[in-house]
């Protein structure tokens, strides 16, 4: 019975199935076609919003960069470059496509796109109206069986892709923290040179940062709330110094911003500048194991006390007979002709020649850094002295490079706490010998060398050989470089006169300049520091222009500082109240930058923290804190004026909320 019963449930729903079949099939033969139809709207419709909300972000960055160079569509010219800007910004927001120079607005359009660039002169506000066609995501077709029309998408110029250029009226000092080195003759499109390069006529790096940067003080020469300083740079900063050289030309200082380790913290470094140490041959007795270390004061003395002082003393009478003499047209090498000039005397007596270790002729005897007479000094510097030029020379170190100040001999901690405190105790100067790098005249030779270039005292021929020879000598005492010296380039710092900016621009304008020696970019950037610190403008930008490339040890030196966060305590240190407080910075700034320029064609395009990083290194993760805003490159006179413009016009733009349209 059971059974019969079930039987009878099972054929009621088999009939039920059966009857309602069609009517469910019916049903989803209606239902289906329009759920897919709204799906397709609506993921069509998501769609277009995505293309509407893109265009809306790129009108707004593409405003931006119209605001920044601000021309106002005051001519047809003007509104091109405009549309052309703001183009490039669009296709590259939303198709990630680089501009090429060459093309005009009109080939940058998109087809079927329109562009406008408006400016209410009134108000100076920019409005960039933009529309472009989309195809729908999914094409559905009408009754017909056509394809649908694209979907045109712009934006609305009430809220987006509109600025108004704010008037900052507050001051800024500028500082162009400017490469000099060898690298710097490279050309343009070089980017793998890294050599002296002196017949890139008019092509150089350095010729377009030259040309750049006169160009941006003479567009803002006459805005007296901006200020700008020059900070040129190799290994050291070079200054202009007040006295002459011994043949009547200019002199110069060499000077870095440094707490040294002791016992280097307590080196006369300026008695030492032109010191003969004789490093060849304490380098010699070392290999023969005759000395250990050099900064064993008793490898010197007392038993080689006047061998030491002969090759000083023998230095200066080199340094006359072969530099200063000639360049005053005295006969080359006529010891008669430097005693009649006075420019030295004759020690007759033998004996005393030979107690005391001294040169048959007595040179620069008026000077107060005789070797004769500053026995205290060299005994208990000396040593330390010939540790310093094994550091500096020697090539056995990889932390360490062509200067005095090096990761050996520099406290980087105590350089960044004292960075205000300590500031002109820190600075280091000293008188650079006018004289050939390969001239054993300096110890320090290697350290801001660039002025030398400049003034002939290094050129082609002297940088390929190992001797400086008479006819080398010659030729610089005929052509009389050492007496028409001219301290160029030198450190510009801000000043209170207002003409100043005048007064720079004139000066960089009259400079020939020929770069020269290796790259220390961290030296520069420390340097910089109490230039800033002396300046009364309510904002601080600091500009590093550079090809990147520091020299081996340097870039030890550089990336340890910016690990200990030197650029964050430069930064910070200016703004901070403390330090204005207690006299440390003239003026508490309001704001404090660093920016990067990489002279360099290769850091162009960068889209990834991996590509900026490899381009930039420490500069970006440490000194940015990861931020690709402060970091920027160029190839050319054009883009970089661009950049430097970009930087000084940066976020005189901002955009206007809807209900200040009318305002």
């Amino acid at each position: 019975m059971n059974n019969n019963n079930q039987l009878n449930n099972k054929n009621h729903k088999d009939s039920f199935l059966k009857c309602t079949s069609g009517s469910i099939a019916i049903s989803m033969a209606i239902m289906l076609p329009a759920i897919f139809i709204c799906m397709a709207f609506s993921i069509n419709q998501a769609y277009t919003m995505r293309n509407r909300a893109m265009i809306s972000e790129a009108t707004n960055e593409a405003s931006l960069a119209v605001i920044a160079i601000d021309n106002r569509n005051v001519n047809d010219e003007a509104k091109k470059q405009n549309r052309t800007l703001a183009l490039n910004y669009i296709n590259y927001f939303i198709s990630k496509e680089i501009g090429d120079g060459s093309k005009t607005d009109a080939n940058l359009l998109k087809p079927g796109s329109e562009v406008n660039v408006d400016y209410d002169e009134d108000k100076h506000e920019y409005y960039i109206a933009y529309n472009q066609k989309f195809n729908e995501f999914i094409e559905i077709k009408d009754n017909k069986g056509e394809k649908p029309q694209p979907v045109v998408v712009g934006n609305k110029t009430e809220s987006y892709g509109n600025t108004r250029k704010y008037l900052i009226y507050d001051s800024f000092d500028f500082a162009f923290i400017s490469d000099f080195s060898a690298s710097s003759t490279c050309q343009y499109s070089d980017v793998n040179c890294n050599d002296y390069s002196p017949n890139n006529n008019a092509q150089r790096r350095l010729d377009y940062m030259k040309d750049a940067i006169e160009d941006i003080i003479e567009k803002y020469k006459e805005y007296t709330q901006y200020q700008f300083a020059l900070v040129p740079y190799d290994i050291g900063v070079p200054e202009e110094s007040k006295t002459k050289n011994a043949a009547g030309g200019q002199n110069y200082n060499c000077s870095v911003m440094y707490k040294m380790k002791k016992p280097y913290d307590s080196i006369d470094y300026n008695f030492w500048s032109n010191k003969n140490v004789a490093f060849t041959y304490w380098s010699k007795l070392k290999k023969d194991n005759v000395i250990k270390d050099y900064s064993d004061k008793t490898n010197y003395f007392p038993n080689h006390r006047k061998l030491l002082t002969y090759f000083m003393d023998s230095s200066y009478y080199n340094y006359y007979a072969h530099i200063v003499g000639p360049a005053l047209g005295l006969e080359y090498g006529s010891n008669k002709a430097l005693v009649n000039a006075g420019l030295c005397t004759e020690r007759t007596s033998y004996q005393d020649r030979v107690e005391y270790g001294l040169h048959q002729y007595a040179c620069g005897i008026g000077r107060n850094d005789q070797p004769e007479n500053n026995r205290g000094v060299i005994d208990s510097e000396y040593a330390t002295v010939v540790q310093l030029f094994d550091y500096m020379f020697s090539g056995n170190y990889n932390d360490a490079h062509y200067s005095f100040a090096n990761s050996k001999t520099v406290d980087i901690e105590g350089t960044i706490s004292t960075l205000f405190s300590d500031m002109q105790k820190n600075i280091i100067r000293f008188e650079r010998p006018i004289s050939p790098v390969i001239a054993e005249f300096s110890p320090f030779m290697g350290m801001c060398q660039s002025p030398l270039y400049s003034n002939n005292l290094m050129n082609e021929k002297m940088v390929n050989v190992k001797k400086v020879t008479d006819e080398i000598y010659r030729e610089i005492g005929e052509a009389k470089y050492v007496a028409k010296f001219e301290s160029t380039p030198h450190l510009i710092p801000f000043s209170n006169d207002k003409n100043h900016n005048d007064n720079i621009l004139k000066s960089l304008k009259k400079s020939n300049w020929k770069p020269g020696g290796g790259t220390d970019t961290m030296t520069a950037l420390l340097r910089t520091v109490p230039i800033m610190a002396e300046s009364s403008g309510n904002n601080k930008v600091m500009i590093i222009i550079s090809d990147g490339k520091d020299d081996k040890g340097a870039d030890v030196l550089r990336d340890t500082f910016l690990d200990k966060g030197v650029c964050q305590a430069i930064t910070g240190g200016l703004r901070d109240k403390q330090n204005f407080d207690r006299g440390y910075i003239k003026n508490q700034a309001k704001s404090a930058i660093i920016y990067y320029i990489k002279l360099n064609p290769e850091a162009s395009n960068l889209k990834t923290d991996a590509e900026y990083e490899a381009q930039f290194g420490k500069w970006f993760t440490k000194c940015m804190n990861g931020n690709p805003m402060f970091l920027m490159e160029a190839r050319d006179k054009n883009s970089l004026t661009d950049v430097i413009n970009k930087v000084i016009e940066i976020e005189t733009g901002k955009f206007i909320k809807k209900n200040q349209t009318g305002s």
